[in-house]
């Protein structure tokens, strides 16, 4: 009778291996070759990794535990540094009051999923629909629920743009200790840019669209 392989026992060949982690396969060949990513060699000469030592060594990038990396790999290590290093000082704003404590810890919730696509998005070199997509869902919520709390649509912004100042600080923290950027790391600027940029647009839409159906209804008549 066979048997079905679990997930801490599947090989993954170096594409397949790559497309899991989130990188091109020459940046996984050159990860092996520097000893950071284990794996073995099939008698063709071959690589295959495990998918249980691919899920630890991603969780160490996220955790910024895999400091050994060549500099070369900056971008990786700087996506996954701007989704652990968000610090925001906000409790003194006038918009941060507007917002209910539980609608807060909500927004933090949503917040970490917001992150997490646009690492996945930013280090890929091109493509992503998929995570532009899961993106623009958060940011029609981020719109409609900072109308819902009574948040005017500048400070809509504001709140947005605090958030992104964070993430670009943290990037620019972890990229000043590997050295000069290269192309890498400014392909990585770019695809956040590009990430952020179309979130904002889709946040004051969903806050507009929503104001509009409050004027439109029945209810705010009353």
């Amino acid at each position: 009778m066979p048997t079905t392989l679990s997930q801490e026992t599947r090989w993954l060949d170096l594409s397949a291996a790559a497309n899991y982690l989130g990188v091109h396969f020459t940046t996984l060949r050159r990860w092996t070759d520097d000893g950071n990513v284990p794996c073995i060699r099939t008698p063709g000469g071959r690589r295959r990794y495990q998918l249980a030592e691919l899920a630890a060594f991603l969780e160490g990038l996220r955790q910024g535990q895999s400091t050994s990396l060549a500099p070369v790999e900056t971008p990786h290590r700087l996506a996954a540094a701007s989704v652990r290093g968000i610090h925001l000082s906000v409790s003194d704003e006038a918009w941060y009051q507007k917002i209910d404590t539980e609608q807060r810890a909500t927004m933090r919730r949503r917040g970490q999923q917001f992150m997490a696509i646009l690492m996945q998005y930013a280090a890929r070199a091109n493509g992503g629909e998929p995570f532009l997509l899961e993106g623009r869902r958060l940011a029609v919520y981020y719109g409609e629920s900072c109308r819902q709390s009574g948040l005017s649509l500048v400070e809509t912004m504001q709140a947005f743009l605090r958030v992104r100042h964070s993430i670009f600080d943290s990037v620019y923290e972890a990229g000043s200790l590997a050295g000069l950027p290269d192309a890498d790391t400014w392909r990585l600027y770019d695809r956040m840019n590009e990430f952020l940029d179309a979130m904002l647009l889709e946040t004051v839409e969903a806050y507009v669209a929503a104001e509009e159906h409050a004027l439109m209804s029945p209810a705010s008549g009353s």
